[in-house]
């Protein structure tokens, strides 16, 4: 079953995150492992967004290559 209000909130989740990836992009004061981890969850989240508004179960998990296995085998 397809849950848009599931989508929704991990898409603005994912807008966050971007947006300090965004903020963080022309600052030597951020090391490279806080802009990792950000740009990490920004895929995560929208990743999860996708599968929700797809109707796909998916597990709570970092694992973005479970999360992209559980998109191309739906």
């Amino acid at each position: 079953m397809k849950d848009p209000k599931n989508a929704k909130k991990m898409f603005k989740l994912a807008a966050k995150d971007f947006k300090a990836l965004q903020n963080m992009a022309d600052e030597a004061l951020f090391d490279v492992e806080i802009f990792g981890f950000h740009a990490q969850q920004t895929v995560e989240k929208l990743l999860k967004a996708w599968l929700s508004s797809l109707g796909v179960k998916y597990e709570r998990t970092h694992d973005l290559q479970n999360l992209f296995s559980l998109l191309r085998d739906n």
